[in-house]
């Protein structure tokens, strides 16, 4: 090799100094490349075990290596010292790579624990906790990293103890510090004087959103919803004491602000055709405005299932076309095969509408959907955390099984859904067992075979309504019993 090196060199001094210093370099980025190429791998391997933490003397050992053999590449030293060098740095880098596994096995809670807090970046939003946790760590790592093993676990408790305290405190300062400067907004307002229900209510709503986070900090879901409620509650409450204080310093009166709160309401009332007055308050005209919008609601579902069942006409009739396209000749025959499934739609239709009109509003929900036709049972609660069907719902089971019965032989499947609230992993275990305790109901209750029914359950994954409020919560933890007849076409109403 230094024989080449030679040759290259007083080759490159034949040639103009430009191009002598550009081959120069380029030859210099060669043979480094070639000499630290194994210890980079290595490091690389290092990296990928995390040897940086979980063994950390011999990984810093291999680094300081690799430094010196940089160092005396870049003097000029011989080939073969810095080759020697980089070996060095090449087999603790591997030392490191390969010793990292066993020691995780000491440690893996506080490595864990590291790992949660650095999601939620609580080296950044907690310094002081994460150092002091990174300072444990090191020490039981260290201990491990020598054969050690007895004084590990005094260490490695601390630390894990000390990441999670950090990463609670960077997931609270994420979700709680800027509603803390906004309550204190609000109380340099005196809101506390001029708006105290809303006042109050943003500090206790931030108080249990911090009481739920400690209680489960896998689970923000909840938190946040509080957080966010306790936001508006002290934003309304900062709005209500400009209000106050400009009205007392007679920058404004009460007259005008309800004058201004009416003007508007009164795109809501031209929007659904309605006329607004406010001659005893908002009562009347808000009540107007929600029983018009749920008037609308209604004829679009209307509308909706109107359409369904014409698509579902239509596609008959393309169907029919092309097969009496192909039998010209026997149009007598086309034609009462048309009317035999037209008649087996409507009579299919009916059953559908017949279920329907079985179920009250606050019982169940029937959702026509590509494929499939869904009995949503609203009406079919579950206490908090329990997976029990209780004998209270035995009514609306009992027209379940009903409707099931006007389906025979149709595969079914029973799907559970939970809310947000909770850790996700919870609350997919908790819909597995609701679905699991309903299909066992019914086939208990029914000739229903196990071949023809199924559950699944997929927790929080597939809201219908918004988990923020209480009434979006409560739509979203359900039992949907999916049927899917073999004659049934995609009558789109609604999207499972």
């Amino acid at each position: 090799m230094t024989r080449i090196i030679l040759s290259i060199v007083l080759l490159l001094t034949t040639l103009p100094v430009p191009y002598s210093a550009a081959a120069e370099n380029t030859l210099r980025d060669a043979l480094r490349a070639q000499l630290f190429a194994d210890a980079e791998d290595a490091l690389g391997r290092a990296n990928t075990a995390k040897a940086s933490v979980l063994t950390p003397n011999t990984y810093a050992d291999a680094g300081e290596y690799f430094s010196r053999a940089e160092r005396a590449f870049d003097d000029g030293a011989d080939v073969e010292r810095v080759r020697n060098i980089v070996a060095d740095a090449t087999r603790l880098f591997n030392q490191a790579a390969e010793m990292a596994p066993t020691v995780e096995t000491f440690v893996s809670p506080a490595f864990q624990a590291r790992a949660d807090a650095m999601e939620v970046r609580a080296e950044e939003r907690s310094p002081q906790l994460w150092l002091k946790a990174e300072t444990q760590l090191f020490e039981a790592t260290s201990r491990a990293e020598k054969g050690r093993e007895n004084r590990v676990p005094r260490y490695a408790d601390k630390a894990e103890l000390l990441y999670r305290d950090a990463e609670l405190q960077a997931i609270e300062i994420s979700l709680f510090t800027e509603i803390e400067n906004e309550i204190k907004t609000a109380k340099r307002m005196d809101a506390d004087d001029w708006a105290p229900k809303s006042y109050q209510s943003a500090t206790e709503l931030l108080s249990e959103a911090r009481k739920v986070l400690a209680a489960n900090r896998y689970d923000t879901d909840q938190p946040r919803t509080l957080a966010k409620q306790a936001m508006h509650q002290a934003l309304h409450a900062q709005y209500v004491a400009r209000l106050a204080d400009d009205i007392d310093d007679n920058r404004t009166s009460l007259e005008n602000v309800l004058l201004h709160w009416q003007e508007t309401l009164a795109p809501l009332g031209e929007l659904v055709d309605v006329p607004m007055y406010f001659d005893n308050g908002p009562e009347q005209a808000t009540g107007e405005i929600v029983a018009a919008v749920t008037r609308g609601m209604e004829q679009s579902n209307l509308l909706s299932q109107q359409m369904g069942a014409a698509q579902q006409r239509v596609r008959l009739l393309q169907e029919e076309l092309l097969t009496a396209q192909a039998e010209l000749e026997d149009r007598e025959a086309a034609k009462a095969r048309l009317d035999r499934r037209l008649a087996q739609q409507e009579e299919r239709e009916l059953t559908v509408a017949q279920v329907e009109r079985s179920f009250r509003k606050n019982e169940a929900e029937v959702v026509r959907a590509e494929g499939k036709l869904i009995i949503r049972l609203v009406g079919l609660g579950f206490t908090s955390g329990s997976a029990e069907v209780e004998t209270r719902h035995e009514a609306v089971l009992d027209k379940l099984i009903a409707a099931i019965s006007e389906f025979p032989q149709t595969p079914i499947t029973i799907e559970g859904h939970t809310d947000s609230y909770g850790a996700d992993a919870d609350n997919l275990q908790l819909s597995v067992k609701r679905a699991e305790s309903v299909a066992a109901y019914l086939q208990a209750k029914t000739d229903i075979s196990s071949s023809q029914i199924s559950s699944v359950g997929y927790g929080e994954t597939k809201p219908i309504a918004n988990n923020e409020t209480s009434d979006g919560r409560w739509k979203n933890r359900r039992i949907d019993v999916v049927l899917y007849p073999s004659w049934w076409s995609a009558m789109p109403v609604a999207a499972n």
